[in-house]
């Protein structure tokens, strides 16, 4: 709770006092931000116990870190992205899911990565690049992505993982 100056009548007297502050607003976008976190770390665990995936990977740190996360089927379509992918690309999750990432792409992406993403995608093999994407309002930038096929406990490969960061 927080004394903060107010102006208030007391006595038909018109004097400062103090007040209480009992509203979150003031610590509301942290508490959003954690929330979110929490609710992308849950969606991702629901997915993994869905699809019995064996992974290895700390998608609770990489959430944490504010790494945008992107998760596909093997038809290459968006199943499921991290609150900060809206954040990072302007476009909510409603409107990325069903679509292919490439359509983040635009005239001036170097076709020799896309090729080469498509290249390491079709033979289920990892990827590390840096790609230029674009916004939702056009706008360019620089993305770093980390893309690895996941697999099930029986060894099938059911999804793709991007663990997607803009750089400068």
């Amino acid at each position: 709770m927080l004394d903060i100056p107010a102006f208030a009548y007391q006595e038909e007297k018109e004097r400062p006092v103090k007040v209480s502050l009992l509203c979150w607003d003031i610590a509301n976008p942290l508490l959003e931000k954690h929330v979110q976190i929490h609710h992308d770390i849950e969606q991702v665990e629901s997915l993994r116990l869905t699809y019995n995936w064996e992974s290895t990977i700390n998608f609770k740190k990489l959430i944490a870190e504010n790494h945008t996360i992107v998760i596909t089927n093997l038809a290459q379509e968006i199943v499921w992205v991290s609150h900060s992918f809206e954040a990072m690309t302007g476009y909510g999750s409603e409107e990325a899911t069903g679509k292919i990432p490439s359509f983040l792409q635009g005239k001036k992406t170097n076709p020799q990565i896309k090729a080469l993403i498509r290249e390491k995608l079709a033979k289920l093999e990892n990827i590390e690049t840096k790609i230029l994407n674009y916004r939702k309002n056009g706008e360019s930038y620089w993305c770093s992505i980390k893309i690895f096929p996941i697999q099930n406990a029986k060894g099938e490969v059911t999804h793709y993982i991007a663990i997607e960061k803009e750089i400068n």
